[in-house]
């Protein structure tokens, strides 16, 4: 059995096992990447070495794009692939396929946080900035959410009505809504920390409340066309694309609004472990890994707290 018929059996035997959503994402990272590469080198499964695996990591890295741009993938893209791939080959070596796997030896650059050279962390005033542009437009709810507490763009598309409570002024998140290659709903967050309950803020309150009034008939989600209808999340990630454009601000991602968020609480001195309940993160260690930036209202207030310490 060569290498690449195995990855092919091996996938369609998770399909029952897994979320439809983690197996999609196991299906792109599969027929895209790992099998294609595989079916050229046409290697027996029983020969795939350390040095294979090493060596498809290398060029997923250096020029695995299959876009049509120039460069690699990203380090976290490419962990990704290596942990599908390590899987795979563990139930190879559990159904006495091949001795060992060879994927556990793979070795792949150390990760500097999360942040990428095209995060942008926007100041309290830059996000300000995208507030004022944005109102009006479908997005302006989406993205007061995301700056406001930090959410990701399938816990703001999985909010429902039924998660806000006006008596008690809180909002929850336990449902999500994501897309791989098909959309799914389901009620549950990406992990069980990020499923948490805010205080509600009296400015997103208000908002919630005229949006309430507006709210097409039998409609679950918040976040929603005028006919009721789901926005879709790739409609959430090319319309704030457009959006950005048509008012000249800087291009970004959806999800820097989170960074930013993460950002702008440390800028305003909150802890870590408070940025970290407040994002919803399993382990602090997370929250140090990506945010731990200094901002340049930060670099000031720190810099100040320096000033007359030494006589000179």
């Amino acid at each position: 059995m060569t290498a690449s018929q195995y990855f092919n059996e091996w996938l369609v035997s998770q399909e029952l096992l897994l979320q439809r959503s983690t197996y999609e994402a196991y299906q792109i990272y599969f027929t895209r990447h790992l099998i294609p590469y595989f079916e050229i080198l046409n290697i027996e499964l029983k020969d795939t070495t350390p040095l294979i695996v090493q060596q498809y990591a290398r060029q997923k890295l250096k020029g695995g794009r299959l876009d049509g741009k120039s460069g690699g993938l990203s380090l976290v893209s490419v962990k990704k692939h290596i942990s599908v791939l390590k899987q795979a080959l563990r139930d190879a070596v559990l159904y006495g396929y091949i001795a060992n796997n060879p994927a556990a030896y793979v070795k792949l650059p150390k990760r500097q946080g999360t942040l990428t050279e095209r995060t942008v962390l926007l100041t309290a005033q830059e996000a300000q900035e995208v507030i004022s542009a944005f109102e009006g437009h479908i997005l302006y709810l989406p993205v007061i959410l995301a700056l406001y507490y930090g959410l990701r763009r399938s816990e703001v598309l999985g909010l429902k009505w039924s998660a806000i409570d006006f008596e008690r002024e809180t909002l929850t998140i336990r449902h999500t809504v994501v897309k791989n290659l098909t959309i799914e709903a389901k009620d549950s967050t990406k992990t069980s920390t990020s499923r948490r309950t805010f205080q509600l803020l009296p400015e997103v309150g208000a908002l919630l409340r005229e949006a309430a009034k507006r709210k097409p008939p039998h409609s679950e989600y918040i976040c929603v066309w005028e006919d009721g209808r789901l926005m879709r999340p790739d409609y959430i990630t090319k319309g704030f694309q457009k959006a950005l454009s048509a008012h000249s601000l800087p291009r970004m991602r959806f999800h820097d609004l989170r960074h930013s968020t993460a950002s702008i609480l440390f800028d305003k001195g909150w802890q870590l472990e408070d940025v970290k309940k407040w994002l919803g993160h399993a382990d602090i260690e997370t929250t140090s890994n990506i945010y731990l930036h200094y901002g340049r209202a930060r670099q000031i207030m720190l810099a100040g707290s320096l000033a007359g310490m030494f006589k000179i």
